[in-house]
């Protein structure tokens, strides 16, 4: 068995496992699990493994950990993330649903200039992978605006790290139990 626990890397939204690439390299000989939404791929894999792991997630795939991290969790890195990022009666700091819907609506009409345009706000110029699965990603945009993972968080029993960048943030810095309501990308 390695002296080190293996990382389970969640990308966010518009992204795919090559997210994690750079990462990955700088790891060298780390064990590491790129889970994959399927934004850009024939099938989503989303399975984490099945021995003690460390959580690492970026912006959606930090919801996504704080929901689904379960027992074998033993810690959380999570990478300008949020446990809320849509507006709500009692989260008036999230992102407006009007917003989102005019993300859903340009990848309705226009999905690879979207995600062109998205992807280069976060800093990636690359190309946008295909096939694009509209489908999921309206899907991961429907999560961005109604998943409320604060009681996840608070809930929480694993260490938990939070790497944030204030550049580009939509919403003014809050905290919740340490973890920033900064949605950058």
């Amino acid at each position: 068995m390695s002296a080190t626990l293996p990382l389970a890397l969640v990308h966010g939204w518009a992204f795919d496992p090559a997210f994690w690439s750079a990462t990955r390299t700088a790891l060298g000989r780390a064990r590491t699990r790129c889970l994959d939404f399927g934004f850009f791929a024939p099938h989503a894999h989303m399975e984490l493994p099945q021995e003690p792991y460390i959580g690492v997630g970026h912006s959606l795939g930090t919801l996504w950990l704080l929901r689904h991290h379960g027992p074998l969790c033993r810690g959380m890195i999570l990478i300008n993330g949020f446990s809320r990022f849509g507006a709500g009666p009692d989260f008036t700091a999230g992102i407006g649903r009007r917003v989102i819907e005019r993300m859903r609506q340009g990848l309705l009409r226009a999905p690879q200039g979207l995600l062109h345009s998205f992807r280069l706000r976060a800093g990636i110029d690359a190309p946008v992978p295909e096939p694009i699965q509209r489908d999921r990603l309206e899907t991961g945009l429907e999560a961005l605006m109604d998943m409320d993972c604060r009681a996840d968080l608070n809930r929480t029993t694993c260490p938990v790290h939070v790497m944030a960048e204030y550049a580009g943030c939509h919403c003014a810095p809050r905290t919740d139990r340490g973890l920033l309501c900064c949605p950058a990308s």
